[in-house]
């Protein structure tokens, strides 16, 4: 997986990050659902990891952000058959320090950053529990990997963070 930001965003996080300290990280909700026993796969399996949702907001002197995440795993028939599929939300609770109320920028650069890097240990530990107890063998996730984005050209309207596996997979259903 992967974060990109551009240098501006980079730096709004960075201002953020100054202001606060992390709390906590619970996972919020779940939901898995997995072949039905007796099914056949094909093998080599494929694995998707995903980030699907971020959402922030500022409670009594706390940045909470909800992180959440799909996970999918395809078989190599055509059209390829879902093993499993879980999503979960984990949310990440931070102290804010000095009365510090972050701008728009900030909360937004840094919901995308810092706390999905924060949040991926917990995610890739949940993911791989989970797994195991749905009756699969838990491929290694992916680390996730922070990459500089390049800033758009004057007039084209800015991308936001973009988190991608690389390869190509089944699209998740």
């Amino acid at each position: 997986m992967r974060i990109s930001q551009t240098d501006e965003q980079i730096k709004a996080l960075s201002a953020f990050q100054n202001h606060c300290e992390l709390e906590a990280i619970t996972l919020q909700s779940c939901t898995t659902m997995r072949a039905k026993a007796g099914a056949q796969f094909k093998e080599p399996f494929a694995v998707k990891p995903a980030l699907t949702n971020i959402a922030s907001s500022v409670q009594r002197g706390r940045f909470v952000v909800e992180v959440s995440f799909e996970y999918t795993a395809w078989d190599s028939s055509d059209p390829p058959e879902r093993l499993f599929k879980i999503d979960c939300t984990f949310e990440v609770c931070y102290l804010l320090q000095d009365e510090h109320q972050p701008t728009e920028e900030e909360k937004s650069s840094f919901s995308k950053g810092t706390a999905v890097f924060n949040c991926w240990p917990y995610a890739r530990e949940f993911l791989r529990d989970i797994t195991a107890r749905l009756g699969h063998s838990t491929p290694a996730l992916p680390l996730l990997r922070i990459t500089p984005r390049k800033t758009e050209p004057a007039g084209t309207p800015e991308v936001e963070a973009t988190i991608a596996q690389q390869g190509s997979l089944p699209p998740a259903e």
